[in-house]
């Protein structure tokens, strides 16, 4: 059901995907179709967490690999935005975002999926020691994940690119070590990027 919900999406688009094209597409009933996704949400959706399986094996391994935590979170983060570009229509999705009729169902994938290895990674160095969250991790992630949908909704030459602007733009938040006087919270961490980032645009 869910290869032959991926060749409807490829072929006419995420937008336009309906539980009848499916139907027509698997050969199976509509009530099947219901009974197991509830809905033509649940069915996307479960769609992206099919789609998403490559990704979670790369991603685990990296979550439970060797190396400080900045490297290998960056991977994560690299790795989820180049999945985002790797496909069409996940990528048209990421581009459009609220405009996007289905941008919901996109976002729910994104954060059930990337959200929790991000969340794994970062209470797994906190509980070792190796990292200091800010006053809001809550506020943390969900930071992360929105600059990957905004990196994801760009368009790339290679995948350099991908890793090159996660350096910059993303990890600084986590590894910028406050300066004496400075405060350790988030708030003061995202204002510091923001220093950076202007700096590096003059």
């Amino acid at each position: 059901m869910l290869d032959a919900t991926a060749v409807v999406v490829t072929r006419i688009g995420f937008r336009d995907t309906t539980i009848d094209h499916v139907v027509r597409e698997s050969g199976v009933s509509r009530a099947t179709l219901y009974r197991w996704f509830g809905n033509r949400e649940g069915l996307l959706l479960a769609l992206l967490q099919h789609l998403a399986g490559p990704y979670l094996e790369r991603s685990g391994q990296i979550a439970v690999g060797l190396g400080p935590i900045e490297d290998r979170l960056a991977q994560v983060i690299a790795g989820g935005i180049e999945s985002i570009c790797a496909m069409p229509w996940i990528h048209q999705v990421a581009k459009e975002g609220l405009l996007h009729d289905d941008f919901a169902i996109f976002l729910a994938a994104h954060k059930s999926i990337t959200g929790a290895v991000v969340r794994t990674m970062l209470e797994g160095a906190i509980a070792s020691g190796g990292w200091t969250p800010p006053d809001d991790l809550e506020r943390l992630i969900e930071w992360l994940l929105h600059q990957m949908l905004v990196l994801g909704a760009d368009d790339y030459d290679d995948a350099a690119e991908i890793r090159r602007r996660v350096g910059v733009y993303v990890m600084p938040v986590l590894a910028l070590p406050a300066a004496p006087g400075e405060g350790s919270g988030l708030a003061e961490r995202l204002e510091r990027i923001e220093r950076k980032i202007d700096g590096l645009a003059g």
